[in-house]
This record gives structure tokens, C-alpha cells and sequence, in this order.
């Protein structure tokens, strides 16, 4: 009998539902990536808006002194760079003084030059005051790339853009290597930016590939970004991991080309789950199945989020084009798709494992330092492995495994999109050695010192 029950039968207090607040979370995300998608269209007017005549000037003197093109050219370390984007993404949005066609509907569709030579001469006529207007067809990525690259035309040209793209590369690479130190530990920090900046062609992309340097800058960004959430004290690991990774994928989708969707979904992921078990399992020895909880949560929630933040963001983009052209955008679109995700041609191997053999094949013959990088990274995992025994036992090869588990994501996507991944082998390659520093960073955070472990 409880007190002052008086005989009567206490009354339980019945206890929420503890998937309440997961849903009401998830809610409040889907809200927040809806109401995102309205301020990135919004970029894209304001880009569109940049007036075209200095973006033509900048073109031509470009044209004029070799800054514009070719298609391909050696990337001077050992693979190709890719002038062709470059040349579509300078192209962008470009047409004549009599182009009457709305703001609105130049924004959503998207017209763009012709690619390298024929854009060449495209740029010659505009500069002559000869009549353009290329069909706004271009809708089916967000190109909001040309939040950057329209206003730096038209004030800096060709150069200053690839400076303006280099710089942001390099702030990037900053932020994302002063969030996992910070919060992983140097050795951890070093094998997720060693990889990409020393075994692919990354560090030339500002000068010969500036669109690809945006795209890596963007990952970057989106890492750090997911390593500063996941670790706030006001958002509980998983929710600001869902938050963190989410921005990321909306992000790349935003200014990416394809280019490498899977370094940046495997690199968020990675860092989510390695810092919720960092910040749990460092405050007490004890807490190593609070820690294991937490990791796996925060990896499940990135993991998660990325891609349909990232998937999310493009549909909306297809919708908004469809909604001022027409149906025959999703259309297009729906084509498009299909050949890129098992289309066939010359250069296509339809069986399982082709796609990745494929850019891992490219990787291994194209970059002087991929043997280098696997020897030392073999050797650093094995080396933390055992330290990460001698500290925790056996279920710290359990948190490495676990941690090392995004690294899978690089395969599947290059299986799922296997058309793409062959095809542009010599871009999509550098999810590769992003993949390596996956594994090396998960070994290199599993043994890690907890509270009350001699280090």
C-alpha cells in the first residue's frame, strides 16, 4: 500500500513512448531539409542574376590566352584532369544581351555553353556581340556551384576563380583536419586527409580541374561540419550526427557534378560514429557498452541521413525544373539515370566487382604514392590494433570493425552507380584512398586511451 493510498491500488503513471522523440526528431529534420532547399534556390537566382557581359569578357580573355580547355589533360600526377566539367561549369548560365527568356526560368533550367572547343567558339561569337542562347537544359544537377564561380568571373576571371576555388580547398582541408584533431586525436585526423591529399590528384585540381576543387572542398566541410555536431553536449551524438551529416549531403549535392558522393557519405559516417563513441567511452572506463551504443547510434544516424538528404536535395531540384519546363524534365532525368546507374558501352563491364576493380585498378596504376600509402597504412593498423588489445581487450576490435564499416559504403556506391563509376574511373577513383584513411582512422581511434587506461 502506498502512502496516504487509504487501501486504494496506486496509480502507475504511464511513460511515454521512447520512439516519441525519435519521430518528433526526424519530423523537425524532414522540416528543416525542406525549408533548406528554398535558400539554396534562392542562391541559385542570386547567381543567375550576376550580369552577363563581364562573365563574357572573362571568357574570352581565357579563350584568348589558353585558360579555357581542353577537354583532358594530364593532371601531373600521373591521371587526367578533368577540363571537360571545367569548361561546362565556366559555360554556365552564359547567353547573349537578346536572351528574353525570365530570371525564374533561366535559374530553374539552366542554360549552359557547349563544352571546351565548341564552347571556344560560342565564347568568340558572344565576345563579337553574335547572338546565343543555349536551351536551359542543364537542370540536372543543382549547379550551385555558380553561387562561386558567376561572381568571381565577372570580377576576377579564369584565374581568380581558380585561386578563389583553391583557397576555399585549402579551408576546407583545415577545418575538417582541426575538427578530428580536436576531437579524434592527431594520428586520426591524419589518416582521413593524408589519403585524398597525397595519393590522388586533388592538390592540382585548383589549377587544372577548379570544379572538382569545390566538390572536395565541399566534403571537407561537410566532414568537419558532422564532427562539430556529433560532438555538441546539446545534441546527444546521434541527433547532432543526423544533423551534421544531413547538412553534408544537402551541401555536396549542391555544387557536386558526381564527382565523389561516396568519400564524402563514407567519411561522414566514419567520423559520426568515431567521435559518439570518443566522447562517451572518454569519460569513464566503465561506460565501454554506453560507448559501443553510442557509436553504433551515431553511425546509423549518419549514415542514414546522408544519403537521403543528399538524394533529397536532388529530387527537389528536379521538381522545381519540372514544375517550369514541364514533365518532360523528369523525363529526361528518369534517362539519364538509368544509364548511369547500369547502362551499357564499350567501356562497361556489366559484372559484379567490375566498377570497383575498376577505379581501384585506376588508383593503383595512375598514382605513384597508392603503394606507399597502403604499406604504411597496413602497418599503422596492425600496430593500433594491438595497442587497442592491450588497452580494452577483444571488444575494442569490435569498436574497430565498427568503425571501419563505412568504409564499405565506397564499393556499394561504385556497385549501385556502376555505369558512372567506370566510366569516370579517373575522377570517382579518389573514394579510394578515402576509404583507406577510413580504415586506418577507425584502428587509430580504437585504441585510444579511455579514462583510467594508461595510454
Amino acid at each position: 500500500m502506498s502512502p496516504g493510498g487509504h487501501g486504494r491500488r496506486a496509480q502507475r503513471t504511464p511513460h511515454p513512448s521512447a520512439a516519441g522523440p525519435v519521430v518528433a526528431f526526424w519530423c523537425r529534420w524532414a522540416l528543416a531539409l525542406a525549408a533548406v532547399q528554398l535558400l539554396l534556390l534562392g542562391g541559385l537566382v542570386a547567381a543567375q542574376a550576376v550580369p552577363n557581359p563581364p562573365v563574357v569578357a572573362a571568357l574570352a580573355a581565357a579563350v584568348a590566352d589558353g585558360g579555357y580547355g581542353p577537354d583532358y589533360r594530364s593532371d601531373r600526377v600521373g591521371g587526367r584532369a578533368d577540363g571537360f566539367t571545367e569548361c561546362v561549369v565556366l559555360g554556365y548560365g552564359v547567353s547573349s544581351a537578346d536572351d528574353t527568356r525570365s530570371l525564374w526560368f533561366r535559374a530553374t533550367g539552366g542554360p549552359r555553353l557547349e563544352s571546351c572547343q565548341e564552347g571556344a567558339v560560342q565564347v568568340r561569337a558572344l565576345a563579337a556581340g553574335a547572338s546565343v542562347v543555349p536551351p536551359a537544359t542543364y537542370f540536372r544537377y543543382w549547379n550551385g556551384y555558380s553561387v562561386i564561380t558567376r561572381p568571381v568571373l565577372a570580377t576576377l576571371g579564369v584565374p581568380g576563380l581558380r585561386l578563389v576555388s583553391g583557397l576555399l580547398l585549402a579551408l576546407g582541408g583545415l577545418a575538417l583536419w582541426q575538427a578530428a584533431r580536436r576531437r579524434l586525436g592527431a594520428p586520426a585526423a591524419l589518416a582521413l586527409v593524408v589519403p585524398v591529399a597525397g595519393a590522388t590528384n586533388a592538390l592540382t585540381t585548383p589549377a587544372l580541374a577548379f570544379t572538382h576543387a569545390l566538390s572536395l572542398a565541399a566534403v571537407a566541410a561537410g566532414v568537419a561540419l558532422t564532427a562539430v555536431a556529433t560532438g555538441h553536449r546539446h545534441l546527444a551524438g546521434w541527433r547532432g550526427a543526423a544533423l551534421g551529416a544531413g547538412a553534408a549531403g544537402a551541401l555536396f549535392a549542391y555544387v557536386d557534378l558526381l564527382t565523389t558522393p561516396a568519400m564524402s557519405w563514407a567519411l561522414c559516417t566514419a567520423v559520426a560514429g568515431a567521435v559518439a563513441w570518443r566522447s562517451t567511452h572518454g569519460r569513464h572506463p566503465a561506460a565501454a557498452s554506453a560507448a559501443r551504443r553510442s557509436l553504433v547510434r551515431a553511425l546509423l544516424a549518419a549514415g542514414a541521413a546522408w544519403p537521403v538528404a543528399f538524394g533529397g536535395t536532388w529530387v527537389c531540384r528536379w521538381v522545381v525544373a519540372a514544375a517550369v519546363q514541364g514533365p518532360g524534365v523528369l523525363t529526361a532525368v528518369a534517362d539519364k539515370s538509368a544509364e548511369r546507374l547500369d547502362g551499357a558501352g564499350a567501356a562497361v563491364d556489366p559484372a559484379f566487382g567490375a566498377p570497383t576493380s575498376a577505379n581501384v585498378t585506376y588508383w593503383w596504376s595512375t598514382t605513384a604514392t597508392a603503394l606507399p600509402l597502403l604499406v604504411v597504412a597496413a602497418v599503422a593498423v596492425v600496430v593500433a590494433l594491438v595497442l587497442a588489445v592491450r588497452r580494452g581487450g577483444a571488444p575494442r576490435l569490435v569498436v574497430a570493425a565498427l568503425l571501419a564499416a563505412p568504409a564499405l559504403l565506397v564499393p556499394a556506391w561504385y556497385e549501385v552507380l556502376s555505369n558512372h563509376s567506370q566510366v569516370h574511373a579517373f575522377f570517382t577513383y579518389r573514394s579510394v584512398p578515402a576509404a583507406v584513411g577510413v580504415v586506418v582512422a577507425a584502428c587509430a581511434v580504437a585504441c585510444s586511451a579511455g579514462a583510467g587506461e594508461r595510454g
